[in-house]
């Protein structure tokens, strides 16, 4: 947002209080020029840095649980798999005894 700046007030002023003309113009050009600078309102701050800076280390947090919850669900999936092979083999292991048995016991009973 520019300032209103009167110039010819300005200067009027400066050759009042004894500045030569060319200074005085000069002066008030210089002033001029100086409230034209941009804005910089919308400039980030330390804090707004800071504050980036916090989110993306919480991000790179998030990820890495992410992760490591992917590698556990893994690793339990792994172990669970092995598990129920094994249950299943044994199972198939005392259905082929209980099989065998029955069919022992129907040929040797009389």
């Amino acid at each position: 947002m520019n300032a209103a700046f009167d110039t010819l007030s300005a200067s009027k002023r400066l050759r009042d209080a004894g500045v030569e003309e060319r200074a005085a113009d000069a002066i008030v050009e210089l002033v001029q020029s100086a409230t034209h600078f941009p804005d910089i309102g919308g400039l980030a701050t330390k804090a707004d840095i800071a504050d980036m800076a916090t989110a993306t280390a919480t991000k790179l947090e998030f990820t890495q649980v992410r992760h490591s919850i992917e590698l556990l669900e893994t690793r339990l999936r792994a172990e669970l798999h092995d598990k129920l092979r094994v249950q299943t083999f044994a199972l198939m292991g005392g259905m082929t005894a209980v099989v065998g048995l029955a069919t022992a016991i129907i040929k040797l009973a009389p």
